[in-house]
């Protein structure tokens, strides 16, 4: 008796934890300015997006009465907002300046948002160590990640200087690396691993931002569906789905969750972003389908595109719009126990 009363005590336990937090959806796109129209449609997409990640080269290139328009829009509705930019970049110099030269070139662009009014959360850094480690334009780059994440420190250090609120994820475009041994999507160069073994650079960024006292908020997985499957063609494998690279996106989210960051899953389709709106629409809620389906517990599904589709950001009404699919993701988003 003293066994079940036991067990029943626990079963009490648990059922009285609550509930793991649905993630947040976020949406990425390169013109989002008809949000901030008196007549724009995106009413229940208003009420539930967290937050919407801008391109900072669409920051740079927009009229200022845009920008404060969309800021005014976005703040009023408390919509979070994140930047995707470069962190440090290839083109600026490649010596000990590189991270305070990087983050002076992009604080000039951010200061365009926030001037014009726009909140600014986060900074989503694409790919600042690899554009270091092959700056392109036959430069040499880097010959350590360990060199490269030193300016990658100084950058962040920078941008606090002037944000001191501002959080950091790391961005990786992870088919194009190997993980902990395995090859890359496309197995190229002498490790098959083209960039490199993304495993030794997270860790190596993660070290280091506690080793400065720089805040890591997380990581952003870029891994269209068609890679997640293994669906698109690879450059040497003659049979790209004989590895499960699902379940290689898992241990990537699994290993950040357990240092104690967050983890946001980029949920689009390149075939269906390169086709039509329909396929992309179709085959991005496919890939959400497929990941919950895999047991992914994001932080935060950005549906993202950069793709010509789908051309339309509105009605949320519409047939296959960016805001009708947020719509549909974030429904299923809301049904998950």
């Amino acid at each position: 008796m003293l066994i079940a009363g036991c067990l029943m005590i626990g079963a009490a336990v648990l059922a009285d934890e609550p509930p793991a937090p649905r993630p947040e959806v976020w949406m990425c796109h390169h013109e989002l300015w008809d949000l901030a129209e008196p007549d724009a449609e995106w009413s229940f997409v208003r009420e539930h997006l967290t937050g919407i990640k801008l391109y900072i080269g669409s920051v740079q290139k927009s009229p200022e009465d845009r920008l404060r328009k969309l800021a005014r829009a976005l703040r009023e509705a408390e919509i979070k907002v994140a930047v995707e930019c470069g962190g440090t970049l290839g083109f600026a110099p490649l010596d000990d300046t590189n991270g305070e030269k990087s983050a002076e070139i992009e604080l000039a662009k951010l200061g365009k948002w926030t001037n014009a009014g726009g909140a600014l959360h986060y900074l989503d850094l694409d790919g600042p160590v690899r554009r270091l480690l092959y700056p392109g334009r036959d430069r040499q780059g880097f010959t350590s990640v360990e060199r490269c994440v030193r300016e990658l420190m100084d950058y962040m250090k920078a941008v606090r200087a002037v944000y001191p609120d501002i959080e950091f994820f790391v961005l990786t475009n992870f088919p194009n690396w190997g993980y902990r041994g395995d090859v890359s999507y496309h197995a190229r160069g002498p490790k098959r691993q083209d960039w490199g073994d993304y495993h030794e650079v997270i860790t190596e960024i993660i070290r280091q931002c506690r080793e400065a006292g720089v805040p890591l908020k997380g990581l952003t997985c870029d891994n269209p569906y068609e890679y997640a499957i293994g669906e698109r063609r690879s450059a040497t494998l003659e049979d790209p789905q004989k590895v499960d690279w699902l379940a290689r996106i898992r241990a990537l989210e699994e290993y950040i969750e357990g240092e104690g960051l967050e983890f946001n899953l980029i949920c689009n389709s390149e075939v269906g972003g390169k086709e039509s709106a329909q396929a992309f629409y179709a085959r991005t809620l496919k890939y959400l389908d497929t990941y919950i389906e895999a047991g992914g517990t994001p932080k935060r599904y950005i549906i993202q595109s950069w793709y010509p589709h789908p051309r339309e950001v509105l009605p949320e009404t519409g047939e296959h719009t960016m805001t009708a699919l947020l719509k549909a993701v974030i429904e299923r988003v809301r049904q998950l126990k």
